[in-house]
């Protein structure tokens, strides 16, 4: 079975002719071949880089708010975009996205590298003089350490290590790495047990950054019980800023590179605080106590800009969902988890088509963008968003139901479930937290939750924070009947949306869905490895089409996300997948 990365097919035919090329040198997808029509790029930075002119001078303090802080201080251990937001900064990875972009990869810590998508082997050649924020030097054998790291975790640490999980077919030897290599002081070879066009984009992500392989060693960072890495404050990274003191719950405090090996950042010191609240990091942004914060809530787009704040708005890249997994208690009570004893040992209704089908059609999703969204947003009849140039492609293999409450009360009914009978559904949300797709996870439950009451649901409640251990564990662990989730896309291909989410880890399915339909994996396997644009699209169509005829889960909304800056803070690049960077951001008038 091949990973499944995210990435256009475009972005794959680009990399085979940007691998090879000068040290230090890219090239964007659309140079390469002629891309699907899309949208997702960045707005142009005249209009939406913070505002201001001048030329970029350093200095100052930069104090930016965000929903939360990191889930954990060792990258290989986050998954969310608040943990990324404060890592990357200070960790960086061989290669990554150019700035703005979803569909170019550019060296970071490799200056040039080999491999194409049809290909088992990738040579990296890293960068000379790099040195870890501790003074060790970089190496071939520290990235080696790193992967090998990775690739050998315990039990303990696999839960947490979401991504290499994900994109790598698990972890062990029957990965898809067979081997990572030092072939010379600064040369590590890379072999794979099977071609894959995706694997240079997934090693892009803030959990393949690399670490100080003394770091490591100091934190003892391969023991489960003794490792100190995801809690202390340690100098392990490369990147532009250096973590200078971490506070749980209160702040994050990063400071410049000095000795950064490319252009240092302008900021003197950045410290991000969490603010759970969209409103409370409004009044933060309008009291002075913050100059910057992310996900404005899309009905404060209009204050923000009236009271002489910058709008910076990314396009859309996002899909709220509502999961359903008729195999949740099932699951529950094997885990031996307290989320069991709610459901008293019933068995689901879930496990019925048609009462999977009744929930979709109970939901209207127009009212939720009206209500949730500002009307900014989309109704999201598939999982792809309406920016992807692959919207069109994946939506012809699916047959959506649409809204309709009437069909909803009847299928019930035909289910056997009535007045005296109903369907009950133990529904979740998270607490404390806000994400791009969900601006109001509690308001969003309530509206859902009184649509499915009004075509005969019974809705038990619940709720959890958002931490780990919580709701995001039991959620992907498959514990909950219905829950939200969402994502955030990393490029612009259905693999990022459908095979991340659906795909099978070494023959077993995703356990968040319990979505084991028959024909899935092939379908998946077949759509991950093709590179032709036209038969891909088709490919990913019929995965799309059995997962949504299975009502695997529901797609509700695609929602606009924007950042908020005082007029001082200057050049910050957004960017669709949320991944920025605090590199080229300068305050004006310090």
């Amino acid at each position: 079975m091949r990973n499944w990365r995210w990435i256009s097919v475009l972005a794959v035919l680009a990399l085979v002719l940007a691998a090879c090329g000068q040290q230090g040198t890219s090239q964007s997808a659309s140079e390469a071949t002629e891309p699907p029509t899309t949208e997702s790029q960045a707005p142009d930075p005249s209009e939406s880089d913070g505002g201001g002119t001048g030329e970029p001078q350093p200095g100052g303090t930069l104090v930016f708010g965000g929903p939360r802080l990191a889930a954990s201080l060792d990258p290989a251990l986050t998954s969310d975009g608040e943990s990324f937001r404060i890592l990357q900064q200070i960790y960086e990875p061989l290669v990554d996205l150019a700035p703005g972009s979803t569909n170019e990869v550019v060296g970071v810590l490799a200056e040039s590298w080999t491999g194409e998508p049809a290909d088992t082997e990738y040579v990296f050649t890293l960068r000379e003089g790099v040195t870890f924020h501790d003074g060790t030097p970089l190496n071939a054998e520290a990235v080696k350490i790193n992967f090998d790291r990775l690739q050998n975790f315990s039990e303990e640490f696999q839960g947490d290590a979401y991504y290499y999980g994900a994109l790598m077919d698990g972890f062990g030897p029957d990965n898809l790495i067979t081997s990572v290599e030092a072939t010379g002081d600064l040369e590590v070879t890379f072999t794979l047990r099977e071609a894959s066009p995706t694997f240079i984009f997934g090693i892009t992500l803030t959990p393949f950054s690399i670490i100080s392989p003394a770091v490591l060693e100091s934190t003892n960072a391969d023991d489960a019980e003794t490792s100190t890495l995801g809690t202390d404050v340690v100098q392990g990274g490369t990147g532009p800023f250096v973590l200078e003191d971490y506070i749980p719950d209160d702040s994050a405090t990063l400071s410049r590179n000095e000795d950064y090996w490319s252009d240092p950042a302008y900021l003197d010191r950045l410290i991000i605080r969490p603010i759970a609240d969209p409103a409370a990091r409004l009044q933060a942004l309008q009291g002075g106590s913050v100059q910057g914060y992310d996900l404005v809530n899309p009905a404060d787009y209009e204050t923000v800009e009236s009271e002489g704040f910058t709008l910076v708005e990314r396009l859309s890249f996002n899909s709220l969902y509502l999961g359903l997994n008729p195999v949740a208690r099932d699951n529950a009570v094997a885990a031996e988890s307290a989320v069991a004893e709610g459901y008293g040992g019933e068995e689901s209704p879930l496990k019925d088509l048609a009462v999977r089908q009744a929930i979709e059609m109970a939901i209207d999703k127009e009212a939720l963008i009206e209500a949730f969204y500002g009307g900014r947003g989309s109704a999201a009849d598939t999982f792809m968003p309406t920016t992807s140039g692959w919207a069109e492609a994946v939506e012809a293999g699916v047959d959506v139901l649409g809204y309709d409450p009437d069909a909803a009360r009847q299928l019930l009914e035909d289910a056997g479930f009535g007045a005296d009978n109903p369907a009950n559904v133990h529904f979740w949300y998270p607490t404390e937290v806000t994400r791009p797709y969900m601006p109001d996870p509690k308001g969003l439950h309530e509206a859902v939750s009184q649509m499915l009451e009004d075509v005969g649901f019974v809705v038990v409640p619940n709720s959890d924070i958002w931490d780990s251990p919580g709701y995001l564990d039991d959620a992907q662990n498959g514990l909950y009947d219905l829950h939200f989730l969402g994502w955030t896309g990393d490029y612009d291909d259905p693999s990022n949306w459908y095979g991340v989410h659906f795909g099978y880890s070494q023959g077993e399915p995703a356990a968040q869905f319990g979505c084991d339909v028959e024909g899935l994996e092939e379908a998946i396997n077949t759509a991950d490895a093709e590179l032709d644009e036209t038969a891909r699209g088709e490919a990913w169509a019929t995965v799309a089409g059995l997962i949504h005829e299975n009502v695997c889960f529901v797609t509700l909304a695609h929602g606009d996300t924007a950042l908020a800056f005082t007029d001082v803070v200057q050049g910050y690049e957004p960017n669709p997948t949320g991944s920025e960077s605090f590199e080229t951001v300068w305050l004006s008038g310090e």
